[in-house]
């Protein structure tokens, strides 16, 4: 995992102010990156023999308010993405998901960043 954590950093350091590792072991990875806006994003993934299994990306503000989290936890079995979903403004608001890894969402979470200086490099 200390690879992964160093893609993470080189594929998105210009938005990243700091990036807090929680765990990080073999097969799974569960850190905090606090973008440059103030906001941070919850990361979570487990793999198995390079395969991403279980993940959870909860994007907060500054404030720690829900943003969107994605995760594909399996337990909303009416939703024809199941069991990959997303959480938009609350929990209790539950959508199909068409985003199931950390690049999927970095795509639908940098454009709404543009309005934050990134860091100088």
């Amino acid at each position: 995992m200390q690879s992964r954590l160093l893609a993470i950093y080189a594929d998105y350091g210009d938005y990243i102010a700091r990036l807090v590792p929680l765990q990080v072991e073999d097969e799974y990875l569960k850190i905090v990156l606090y973008f440059t806006d103030g906001s941070n994003l919850r990361l979570t993934e487990e793999w198995e023999e390079g395969e991403l299994v279980r993940y959870s990306y909860y994007w907060l503000t500054s404030d720690n308010r829900l943003k969107i989290g994605w995760d594909n936890a399996p337990h909303h079995v009416e939703l024809a993405t199941f069991p990959h979903h997303r959480h938009v403004g609350e929990q209790a608001n539950r959508q199909p998901s068409s985003e199931t890894s950390l690049e999927d969402v970095m795509r639908i979470i940098i454009p709404q960043l543009s309005l934050a200086h990134p860091n100088p490099s």
